[in-house]
């Protein structure tokens, strides 16, 4: 058996909830572990257990319910918290103002106002900074406890917790000289290529938030079609009209593939006095239940060994959009381009990371 503890500091508010997620905000374990399970389906499996399939060597490390008996886990995880600020926050409470770049990474926590008052209260419980520390115990083979290091040098490195996870929020760092680095870590694994890691250039963990909201926002936020001539000038702009105009039902977009579901789902798109819903679970036109669909695009303040901080965007090939697989729109199928998530990967104005 094998044991270590890992110092972490929570570098993005963390809307890490637990049986009242609205009222309580709570550093998990069990939410930790299904952390570090993603990583592991997502960058196939440690290489040293290849070519074993993955999903048995996740029998081996986490344990299985499959079949008849079930199988215990190797990896035990535990959370001592130490010092953290928590609370209850909304987004405009955070600091983040209605149409700004954090505010639009935010946005399910925003709260309605009216007349200059809230009318609806959005706030939920939210470790809003501190530190823990993580402990990890191991029970299988020696030969993996490398494996297991790495492992979790993914999860703090670019990974997170809670709510808005995949939007900066939730952020982690080692506090301290790192066990494993970022490199060494992905090294570990069978499929290191089914990420690709960019960067934004920041100065601050309140830096990296406003670069990554104010970017994604230029990629997906637009207007009206044909409405504005600066917008026009952007790269992003005919993504967002073509999709706006399969909304609309116009002719010029009666045959045309949409882009924006290829960077997650469920959306909604308000239209004059009615709503289009996009989803992907529909079976011979008959709802079976909203799709859902989580985005390959991760955003994510960073600390690196020496403080500087950068605002990483991380591409998810492993799960991007599914080649064939068809959004529907108010029942109707679309069929889903790639395109815009390409043109993201590809941006200028992103260098590279690793």
């Amino acid at each position: 058996m094998k044991t270590a503890t890992f110092d972490l500091d929570i570098i993005s508010p963390c809307f890490c909830g637990g049986a009242q997620p609205k009222k309580t905000a709570e550093i998990r374990a069990p939410s930790i572990r299904g952390q570090l399970r993603w990583w592991f389906r997502t960058l196939g499996g440690f290489k040293s257990l290849a070519p074993r399939p993955v999903s048995k060597q996740e029998a081996i490390i986490f344990g299985s319910t499959a079949g008849d008996n079930g199988r215990a886990g190797k990896l035990t995880v535990r959370v001592r918290t130490n010092q953290t600020v928590s609370g209850v926050r909304d987004s405009q409470e955070l600091e983040y103002p209605m149409f700004s770049g954090p505010a639009y990474l935010t946005f399910p926590i925003q709260s309605r106002e009216k007349d200059g008052h809230k009318s609806q209260y959005n706030g939920r419980g939210v470790v809003i900074s501190g530190s823990f520390q993580l402990c990890v115990t191991w029970r299988g083979s020696l030969s993996l406890w490398h494996d297991i290091h790495a492992l979790i040098g993914v999860f703090v490195h670019i990974g997170s917790l809670g709510y808005r996870g995949r939007r900066a929020m939730g952020g982690l760092a080692f506090n301290g000289q790192p066990p494993v680095n970022l490199p060494n870590a992905l090294s570990h694994f069978s499929s290191p290529n089914a990420i690709l890691i960019k960067k934004l250039d920041a100065k601050s963990s309140q830096d990296a938030i406003n670069v990554l909201g104010s970017w994604l926002k230029s990629c997906r936020s637009h207007g009206r079609s044909g409405q504005n001539d600066l917008e026009k000038q952007g790269p992003y702009f005919r993504f967002a009209e073509n999709d706006h105009d399969i909304g609309y039902q116009t002719p010029s977009a009666r045959n045309a593939s949409a882009f924006r579901p290829a960077l997650g789902l469920p959306i909604i798109q308000r239209i004059r006095n009615a709503t289009n819903n996009w989803d992907w679970n529909w079976n011979r036109g008959e709802k079976k239940g909203i799709g859902r669909f989580a985005s390959p695009v991760i955003l994510r303040p960073y600390r690196d060994e020496q403080n500087q901080w950068h605002a990483l965007v991380i591409f998810v090939d492993a799960h991007q959009w599914p080649t064939g697989k068809e959004v529907y729109v108010n029942g109707q199928p679309r069929k889903v381009s790639l395109e815009l998530y390409e043109a993201m990967k590809h941006d200028s104005r992103l260098g590279n990371f690793l």
